[in-house]
C-alpha cells in the first residue's frame, strides 16, 4: 500500500507541479526554451519587458479583471437566483426548471460559443433578428464584438456550473433563522442580506473564486469575440504570444512571465479562500432537531419569475441550437426567413460530416484522451486520498492534501501553456510533443476533482472493516483492495463520468498543445469555423458538427450513467438472492478468513446504503 501511494503521489506530482515549475524556470531562463538552445541563460528579462511594456501590462490586467470580474458576478447573479427559485420558493415546474437550467452543461464550451456567435450575427443572427422585430432596438440591437458582450456571454454559458454548487447550500440551510427574521418584521430583502447571506458566505465565497478561476482560464469567448474587439484578455494575451507569426520566433519566455503573474493572482485568491472557509462549520444550521427549509411564497411575483427563466432557457438553449442548425442546413450566412426555409435549406453539410475521415479519427482520439486522463486522475487521487485520510494528521500530510486539491487554483490557459512548455522541454530525449500521449497527461491535471470526492468518500467509511481484515491477517493493501475500493466504487465512477465529460468538451488544454494529427474533435470543429483557417474552413459544415457532438456528449453522458445503473442494480439483485438462499450460498474464498469475507460481502450494501 505504501509502494502504491508513493506511485500515486509521484503521478499526482508529475502531472501539477512539474508544468509549473518548468513554466517558472522558462519565466527566469530565456528568451526562448529554458534547456537545449545555445541562447539560454537565467535572467530577469522577460519580467523587465513585461514591465517595461507598461501600457500593455495594465491593459491587459484591466481587461481580464473587468471581463472576469464582471462575468462572475454576473453569473453568480443568475445562478443564485435560479437555485433560490428552484430551492427555497413555490415556482411551478421548478423540477423542469432544473433540469432547463442544466441542459446548457451539455453544451461543449466551443459550441457555445459558436452558438452565440452565429446568433449574434449583425446580418443573420436569429437574435438579432428578433430584437429588430421590437421597436425602438435600432439597425443593429446588439453589438457582437462590444467588449460588454463578451462579458454578459461569458457569464451566460457558465451558469451550470455556480448553480449545480449553489443548491445544495440552499439545500442543506435551515429556514427557521430566516422565518425568525420574518416573525420580527423583515422584510425578504433585508432577511437576504442580513440572514440568508451572511449563514451562505462560506460556500458562496468558494463558488466565487472558482468560478473567477474558470473565467481566467476561459479560452474559447475570448478567442472568437476577442480577437475583433481590440481588448487583450489573459488568454487571448497567451495565446497570441506563442502562435508564431511571420520573421518571428513565438514569445514563450514572456508568455511565461505573463503566466507567473496570473498564477501568483489566481494562488492568493485560493489562500484567501481557504482562509475565509476554515471556520465554516460556525455558520453550519443542520442539525437533528427541527430543521426544514424555508419556502418562499412568489405571489404577484410569480410570472415576471417565469418569464425571467424562460428568457434565461431561450438565451442559452434554445436560441443557440437553432443558430447552430439554421447555420447546418443553410449553404451560406443567411437571414432566417420562410422563404429561404423552403428554397435554401439542404442537409448535406450532415453527411459530409459522417463522410469525412477526419470526424472519425479526431472522435476516436477526443474519446481515447478523454477516457485515459480521467482513468489515471481517479486512479492515482483515489490511492492518495485513501492513504491521506487513513493517515496520521501531520505537517506533511496536511502539505500534501492541499497540493493534491491544488489544482483549481491553476486556470486552463496556464495549465495548457505550462504542458505545452514541459513536453517541448523534455522531446529531445522523450518525444511526446504533439502526441495524444501527451495531451492524456495534460487533461489528468484536474485531478483534485477526483481526489476530493475520493478523500471525503474515504472519510465516510469507517475504519472498522478494514481492522478486522488486518486482525485477520490481510495485509493493508488487501483490505483496500477487497474491501475499501468496491465501497468507493459509486463515488470514483461518479467522479469518472464527470471528468470524461469535461474531457470530451475540453479545447483550451488542446489549443495551446495539439497538432493537426493529434487534435480532438473540438480543435478540429474550430478549425472549420476559424476563417483564417483556409482550406478546412466550412462553417455550414462546422456547425452540423457542432450539432453532432453535443448530441454525442449528451448520449455518451447519460448512456454512461444508465450502464452504471444497471450494474448497481444487478449488483443489488444478486445480493438480495444470495441473502434469500443464506450463507452457505456465499462461499469465502479458501485464503481468507471469515472475518474478511464477511467485510467483503459487506461492502457493496455499504456503498448502496
Amino acid at each position: 500500500m505504501t509502494v502504491a501511494m508513493i506511485i500515486a503521489g509521484t503521478v499526482i506530482f508529475l502531472v501539477l507541479a512539474i508544468p509549473l515549475i518548468v513554466q517558472i524556470i522558462t519565466a527566469f531562463r530565456g528568451p526562448f526554451l529554458p534547456f537545449g538552445v545555445p541562447s539560454a541563460q537565467w535572467t530577469t528579462e522577460n519580467f523587465v519587458t513585461l514591465w517595461s511594456l507598461r501600457e500593455d501590462f495594465w491593459a491587459v490586467l484591466g481587461s481580464t479583471a473587468a471581463f472576469v470580474g464582471g462575468s462572475t458576478v454576473l453569473t453568480l447573479l443568475m445562478a443564485f437566483g435560479l437555485a433560490w427559485v428552484t430551492v427555497r420558493t413555490d415556482a411551478p415546474m421548478r423540477r423542469l426548471i432544473g433540469v432547463l437550467v442544466i441542459v446548457p452543461f451539455i453544451i461543449p464550451p466551443i459550441v457555445k460559443a459558436q452558438a452565440f456567435l452565429l446568433m449574434l450575427s449583425p446580418e443573420t443572427g436569429i437574435l438579432n433578428q428578433l430584437l429588430r422585430l421590437l421597436p425602438f432596438t435600432g439597425d443593429v440591437p446588439i453589438d457582437p464584438y462590444a467588449f460588454s458582450t463578451m462579458i454578459v456571454i461569458q457569464a451566460l454559458t457558465n451558469v451550470t456550473f455556480p448553480y449545480l454548487m449553489i443548491v445544495p447550500l440552499l439545500t442543506n440551510m435551515d429556514g427557521s433563522l430566516e422565518e425568525s427574521a420574518r416573525v420580527s418584521g423583515a422584510s425578504w430583502p433585508q432577511t437576504l442580506r442580513r440572514v440568508t447571506l451572511p449563514m451562505l458566505w462560506p460556500g458562496l465565497l468558494g463558488v466565487m473564486v472558482l468560478t473567477f478561476i474558470l473565467g481566467i482560464g476561459s479560452l474559447e469567448v475570448p478567442l472568437l469575440f476577442g480577437q475583433d474587439s481590440g481588448k487583450d484578455i489573459f488568454a487571448l494575451k497567451l495565446w497570441t504570444l506563442i502562435g508564431s507569426r511571420a520573421g518571428q520566433l513565438p514569445q514563450y519566455g514572456l508568455a511565461a512571465a505573463w503566466g507567473v503573474v496570473f498564477l501568483v493572482i489566481t494562488t492568493i485568491a485560493f489562500v484567501i479562500y481557504l482562509r475565509a472557509t476554515r471556520n465554516a462549520e460556525r455558520r453550519a444550521s443542520v442539525t437533528g432537531k427541527g430543521f426544514k427549509p424555508t419556502v418562499m411564497k412568489l405571489g404577484a411575483w410569480r410570472v415576471p419569475v417565469l418569464i425571467a427563466i424562460f428568457i434565461f432557457v431561450l438565451l442559452t438553449a434554445v436560441l443557440p441550437l437553432l443558430a447552430l442548425l439554421w447555420a447546418a442546413i443553410t449553404p451560406y450566412p443567411i437571414g432566417f426567413s420562410f422563404t429561404a426555409l423552403f428554397e435554401m435549406t439542404q442537409f448535406t453539410s450532415f453527411g459530409k460530416v459522417f463522410g469525412d475521415p477526419e470526424f472519425w479519427a479526431s472522435l476516436g482520439r477526443t474519446l481515447i484522451i478523454a477516457g485515459g486522463s480521467a482513468t489515471i486522475a481517479c486512479v492515482a487521487a483515489t490511492v492518495l486520498a485513501y492513504g491521506i485520510a487513513r493517515g496520521k494528521k501531520t505537517f506533511r500530510s496536511k502539505a500534501m492534501d492541499l497540493f493534491a486539491s491544488s489544482s483549481v487554483a491553476i486556470p486552463a490557459t496556464i495549465a495548457g501553456f505550462a504542458m505545452f512548455l514541459t513536453f517541448m522541454v523534455i522531446n529531445p530525449v522523450i518525444p511526446l510533443a504533439g502526441t495524444v500521449a501527451a495531451l492524456v497527461i495534460a487533461y489528468a491535471y484536474r485531478v483534485s476533482i477526483a481526489y476530493r470526492g475520493g478523500y471525503s468518500a474515504t472519510m465516510q467509511i469507517k475504519m472498522e472493516l478494514e481492522e478486522a481484515a488486518m486482525t485477520s491477517g490481510a495485509t493493508r493493501f488487501e483490505g483496500f483492495r477487497r474491501i475499501v475500493a468496491p465501497l468507493l466504487m459509486p463515488t470514483v465512477f461518479a467522479v469518472w463520468i464527470q471528468m470524461f465529460i469535461l474531457g470530451t468538451n475540453e479545447f483550451t488544454l488542446p489549443a495551446f498543445m495539439a497538432t493537426p494529427e493529434s487534435r480532438p474533435i473540438s480543435v478540429y470543429m474550430y478549425a472549420m469555423i476559424n476563417p483564417r483557417s483556409a482550406q478546412i474552413y466550412a462553417p455550414d459544415k462546422g456547425a452540423a458538427m457542432a450539432l453532432i457532438f453535443t448530441l454525442l456528449v449528451f448520449a455518451i453522458g447519460y448512456g454512461l450513467q444508465w450502464v452504471v445503473s444497471l450494474v448497481a442494480i444487478g449488483r443489488a439483485k444478486r445480493r438480495v438472492t444470495d441473502l434469500a438462499l443464506g450463507p452457505a450460498s456465499v462461499a469465502p474464498p479458501e485464503e481468507v478468513s471469515p472475518t474478511i469475507s464477511i467485510a467483503v460481502q459487506e461492502a457493496p450494501v455499504l456503498s448502496r446504503r
